[in-house]
């Protein structure tokens, strides 16, 4: 297979003629492995080694290029089109009441352009790599970023102040995705979602709530999603169990990175849950990778291989970001098991 055909195949819940790679990395966690394999960057791997690394958030992620007004913090700090910075800064800190909200300067989808995304798409599909974009961000996870944690939860006691938030919020995005996938031209194969709302151990609102608020925003994104022929790749790397099956039944088709050692993420248990409806990105554990010895890595790579590949739609990575704390034989390890199988 090429790695289009293998990375695509997974994606539609199909067996591989192995699973592929896949994975994002921060900072130089990557620098020794280039090393090791003679390659210059994360792309060149694929040639020098075969190894995949298809990720949605890397060179072969498309976007709309923002063109709208500079933000800026009070501190002077650089600011996304929310207006916020990265924890620092949050867009939405002083919407304290529905009508500061109302009279908020939202972003537009003029502030955008969206003239390069089908060209940019074909050159990706050139190099034989899957087209990504995104990114959509309705759940929790935004609500936080847009918020701080502390008003989110405040927010979420007010019926009134969550409606009016969502419907902003909401308008946008679809209207900033249909864009995006129509400048597409059906070149775009799968779309990435965030909603990191689970700790280690339960969900940091309740399952109602989520259902309530955030359930409909996401299926309408997910709907115009699937309309222009593309994949829905969700990232969820907490605790997200009790809401899985609804995340199944508004449209996820992939999930990112269900990670063994939080509560409930049985192997056995999600692959029954899965089979026939999920493909699944991630799986072996970040934990290992940190600190466990190359035998170790190589026995928790065949671990997820075993469980989860013949039934098909998986495509094999860290169960985080490669970290640079990382030992770059246990990175080296995990490609070659998998190369392997």
């Amino acid at each position: 297979m090429t790695r289009r055909e293998r990375i695509l195949t997974a994606l539609n819940g199909g067996v591989s003629d192995r699973p592929p790679l896949s994975f994002d990395a921060h900072g130089d966690s990557l620098r020794g492995v280039l090393a090791y394999y003679g390659a210059a960057d994360k792309n060149a791997l694929y040639r020098c080694a075969g190894i995949d690394g298809f990720s949605v958030w890397d060179w072969n992620a498309v976007m709309g290029a923002y063109t709208g007004p500079a933000h800026t913090a009070p501190d002077g700090t650089p600011c996304d089109f929310w207006g916020g910075a990265s924890q620092q800064h949050y867009g939405l800190a002083q919407c304290a009441t529905v009508a500061d909200l109302h009279h908020h300067p939202w972003p537009t989808i003029a502030d955008f352009d969206f003239s390069h995304v089908a060209q940019q798409a074909r050159e990706i599909k050139a190099q034989d790599m899957v087209v990504s974009a995104g990114h959509l961000g309705l759940g929790y996870q935004m609500h936080n970023t847009l918020r701080g944690n502390e008003n989110a939860l405040y927010d979420l006691c007010d019926d009134d102040y969550m409606r009016a938030y969502l419907d902003h919020l909401t308008a946008f995005t679809l209207e900033y995705i249909d864009a995006l996938l129509t400048a597409g031209q059906g070149e775009i194969e799968v779309v990435r979602a965030d909603d990191d709302l689970g700790t280690m151990d339960k969900l940091m609102i309740s399952p109602a709530m989520w259902r309530t608020y955030y359930k409909p925003c996401w299926q309408q994104a997910f709907d115009i999603v699937h309309r222009h022929g593309a994949k829905v790749w969700f990232h969820s790397c907490g605790y997200i169990m009790p809401l899985l099956d609804d995340l199944i039944e508004i449209g996820i088709d992939v999930w990112n990175p269900f990670p063994p050692y939080v509560k409930d993420n049985d192997p056995a248990q999600i692959n029954a849950r899965r089979r026939g409806h999920l493909a699944l990105d991630g799986g072996v554990s970040h934990l290992t990778l940190v600190h466990g010895t190359r035998q170790q890595v190589i026995d928790e790579t065949h671990r997820v291989l075993d469980t989860f590949a013949s039934d098909g739609g998986l495509l094999i990575g860290p169960s985080q970001v490669f970290t640079e704390d990382i030992p770059t034989e246990n990175i080296v390890a995990f490609f070659d098991t998998v190369l392997a199988y």
